[in-house]
């Protein structure tokens, strides 16, 4: 397995480990071109895998962090809604999380809540 860098965020280093192990890929894995990963049952994956890697077992939690990161769900323009949703299957997708390419993964930040740019900001005016 490639070597994440000591400037990676833990959440985005389990997720990259999760996402890799081919041992989970029944669950979570690369998509065919490796510029997403797929959540093939969400409520098995909250349930069996999310424990291993987190502290919990929450779905809600678990995209709430991958939002806070910068990922995005990624949406079917044909069926006008989201892609494969009748089958509980979801996919993420970010531009420096792809597939061979760990090294990118330092570029990946969380956004900083616009709560606490308005406080910094009011005690700096």
């Amino acid at each position: 397995m490639a070597e994440i860098g000591s400037n990676v965020a833990a959440f985005l280093g389990k997720l990259w480990r999760m996402v890799e192990d081919p041992d989970t890929n029944d669950l979570i894995c690369w998509s065919e071109n490796g510029q997403s990963f797929l959540i093939r049952n969400q409520s098995k994956f909250a349930k069996e895998l999310l424990p291993r890697y987190y502290k919990h077992n929450n779905m809600a939690s678990f995209i709430r962090q991958l939002n806070m990161y910068g990922f995005h769900k990624i949406v079917s323009p044909d069926a006008g809604g989201l892609k494969n949703s009748t089958n509980d299957e979801v996919e993420f997708s970010h531009t420096y999380f792809v597939q061979g390419h760990p090294y990118m993964l330092e570029h990946i930040k969380r956004k900083v809540s616009n709560f606490i740019v308005d406080m910094f900001d009011s005690q700096i005016n």
